[in-house]
């Protein structure tokens, strides 16, 4: 009858698929909510809206891996970390920019950056170590990022030649020295060279120093950068002059070494608070081998009060020991389900959570904690949205099949760096404005070739933020039929105003 109550027999399955007594998959607010002076605030969580402070003194450590395709919000979400760690934390922040994309926000935000081709880094600086510690370290690092390992003979014979050259300098190989100026690599070729005339392997290792120096326009030799620099406030190493990435990289792991041994040298620290953090973006090419200076650091790095930040496109760029060690993980917008798949096993978190992924907005990120002490609740959960220090908008691309969504500077980066100039750049984001945020991928196209830009080009593009190849098959065959719309005219309108010069524009 109506407004009574009727009892009824249920299984215990059956109960438990009416989920109505069951709570949502987030851990306890006791474990999220923090002081606000002594955590940096995320945002709120998905279900039940609980703000999120990242407190270090919850945590087994301070050290945060960070994955999502590009647009997705990661970057942001870096820099917001980064913005309110240094005023709640008074944490140092040592950014290895591989881009290019942090110079201009460390500039603005009050810091320091480091141009890498105007200053350089000895590559051969002992750094607080001894130069048999060293040559082995510079070793390890070509090993890493060259062929070298294929040449044993060249291998050695390139080993031999450094520590020769400190000798030559007087040092002794076991021993520190503060006060003796270090060899540069420019040493190592001369001693190389000596031998060359006598041995065809000591003059292809001298070929392989050659190169380097070359490369590298002198970034390691001249010895421009003082190592007490890269830890004094928010500092950024732009690397993105560098030609190569194995160029970038080796001074990547260069700086690390450095930053190691200055970490080692520190006395055991009690505290959970991280005095300085390491901050690696796009890095895959070290993040990714074990023998690299950020595992070390991930390891050992909580006790010397070291943290590190490595954010990547793609979770398996990133080395297992990184995911295995680090305190914090979040994972934003990931577009294969072979990169859900590897996240998934490295954090082993629910169906529910695995299937919400799927469709993540921009700013949404799937979080996992360890804690320092052992819980109950669930360590995995979802923040709705970051909360950065600046507005966070959203781009969306849609229609012909594609579906895809930015934030707005990360898209502005990839029409820059596509060959769009300044102008065209702002006129484009414009549009996106008067359409409420959203162009139909059809209509982007049509802009593209009204730049000059062919629809070869524009596929390109396309492909490169994150559209598939069925949904470009999609697209192109909805734009051979003319089926674009009202967008297609309005966009030929915008398009022959920007022709026009100013004061002759038609009237709609």
């Amino acid at each position: 009858m109506c407004g009574m109550l009727q009892l009824q027999r249920l299984l215990s399955d059956q109960m438990a698929q009416r989920r109505f007594l069951l709570r949502p998959p987030e851990p306890a607010p006791e474990q999220l909510v923090s002081s606000p002076s002594k955590s940096v605030y995320i945002g709120k969580t998905q279900f039940l809206h609980v703000p999120f402070f990242w407190d270090p003194e919850k945590l087994v450590n301070p050290h945060l891996c960070i994955v999502g395709i590009t647009g997705s919000g990661k970057s942001y979400f870096v820099k917001t970390f980064i913005t309110r760690a240094s005023i709640a934390l008074k944490s140092k922040f040592l950014i290895l920019d591989w881009a290019g994309e942090y110079a201009d926000w460390v500039k603005s935000a009050g810091g320091k950056v480091i141009e890498f081709g105007k200053q350089g880094i000895n590559l051969l600086d002992l750094g607080g170590t001894t130069p048999h510690t060293r040559t082995r370290q510079v070793m390890g690092s070509l090993e890493m990022l060259t062929d070298i390992s294929s040449f044993p003979h060249q291998r050695r014979l390139t080993e031999e030649a450094i520590e020769k050259a400190y000798q030559l300098r007087g040092f002794s190989l076991h021993r520190q020295n503060k006060r003796k100026k270090p060899p540069t690599l420019e040493a190592v070729f001369s001693v190389l060279r000596k031998k060359s005339k006598k041995s065809t392997e000591s003059a292809e290792a001298a070929r392989r120093i050659k190169n380097l120096l070359l490369s590298s326009r002198g970034s390691f030799s001249s010895h421009t950068i003082k190592l007490e620099e890269l830890i004094s406030g928010i500092v950024c190493i732009d690397l993105h002059s560098l030609p190569t990435e194995s160029l970038r990289s080796l001074a990547g792991l260069a700086i690390l070494q450095f930053v190691k041994e200055k970490m080692r040298s520190q006395p055991y620290c009690n505290s959970r608070l991280p005095g300085l953090f390491v901050v690696a973006d796009e890095a895959w090419k070290i993040a990714a081998d074990s023998r690299s200076d950020i595992v070390s650091i991930v390891r050992e790095g909580r006790k010397y009060g070291f943290g590190l930040i490595v954010a990547s496109q793609n979770p398996t760029d990133i080395h297992k020991s990184i995911f295995s060690n680090a305190g914090t993980v979040a994972a934003f917008r990931l577009m294969l389900s072979s990169e859900r798949k590897y996240l998934r096993a490295s954090l082993a978190y629910s169906d529910l959570l695995e299937a919400l992924s799927h469709s993540f907005s921009v700013g949404q990120a799937l979080v996992h904690l360890e804690f320092a002490s052992p819980v109950c609740c669930p360590r995995t959960f979802i923040v709705e949205k970051v909360d950065g220090e600046g507005l966070l908008i959203t781009l969306s691309i849609r229609g012909g099949g594609v579906n895809l969504e930015f934030e707005k500077n990360e898209l502005a980066k990839h029409l820059l760096s596509f060959g769009l100039t300044d102008r065209q750049t702002s006129s484009l984001l414009s549009e996106f404005e008067r359409h409420s945020y959203s162009l139909e991928a059809a209509d982007l196209v049509l802009f593209l070739e009204k730049f000059g830009y062919s629809r070869a080009s524009a596929v390109s593009l396309l492909r490169r933020i994150g559209a598939r190849e069925k949904e470009l098959l999609s697209l192109f065959s909805s734009i051979r039929k003319g089926s674009t719309g009202a967008g297609r005219r309005e966009a030929l309108v915008f398009l022959a105003e920007k022709k026009q010069k100013p004061g002759k524009r038609k009237k709609r």
